[in-house]
């Protein structure tokens, strides 16, 4: 369902893509865009895997979640997206531009849809909308990267293992900057199965956890994990 401009035109500047356009070019931006807004129930299909991506989709309101599916049907979730994100940048100018992924509504949600031509113009005309664009799709693709690293992995321990010493930094101590949910979807596996797996690795005195707070006991026994 469409709804009128006039609801969400100033939701586009809380996206990472046009937050950095100065107050002063804003109008003009507003003036340039051509989008419409489309409002989704929750379970609704915003893009289907293997879909030709002629859109840009920005999540203004709720979360949709990014799966994949194999030629076995076996679903591996990807991500979620909130408001405000777009979904599926780097896709949208590839030579061979269909989504990777099926993006589902998880509660009701609203997007903003804007025609490829139209970025491409804006980009042109803004560079800060460039820039952000770019840096955007710089960084899903290093998440993307980790992700494949972390799938590689076969077993719960390892993925905990690589990612603790990864985010330490080299560090003894340090803090995760997502929480155990968020980390659970990262690893493709359910949030009971990675805190038993994770208070294992503790009573074993390879790590220690306090919440978000992670002690690296045992350096050496967790590189040998992976």
């Amino acid at each position: 369902m469409n709804h009128p401009h006039t609801n969400y035109s100033q939701s586009i500047f809380q996206c990472p893509l046009c937050n950095s356009i100065p107050k002063d070019d804003r109008d003009g931006f507003l003036h340039d865009v051509r989008y419409s807004v489309k409002r989704y129930g929750k379970g609704d299909m915003l893009v289907a895997q293997g879909a030709v991506y002629e859109m840009l989709y920005i999540v203004v309101k709720g979360e949709v979640s990014t799966e994949m599916s194999d030629e076995k049907g076996d679903f591996m979730k990807i991500e979620l997206i909130k408001a405000p994100n777009p979904l599926a940048t780097g896709f949208l100018f590839a030579a061979n531009n269909v989504s990777p992924v099926t993006a589902i509504a998880k509660p009701d949600c609203v997007a903003i849809l804007i025609p490829k031509d139209n970025v491409y113009l804006l980009m042109t005309k803004y560079p800060e909308f460039m820039k952000a664009f770019l840096s955007y799709i710089s960084n899903k693709v290093a998440f993307l990267s980790e992700k494949l690293r972390l799938a590689s992995l076969r077993t719960i321990r390892a993925k905990l293992a690589y990612y603790v010493l990864r985010e330490s930094k080299g560090e003894q101590q340090f803090q995760l900057k997502i929480s155990k949910e968020e980390l659970s979807r990262l690893f493709g596996v359910s949030r009971p199965a990675l805190v038993n797996v994770m208070m294992q690795m503790a009573d074993e005195g390879l790590i220690g956890v306090d919440r978000r707070t992670i002690n690296i006991n045992d350096k050496i026994a967790l590189q040998r994990l992976f």
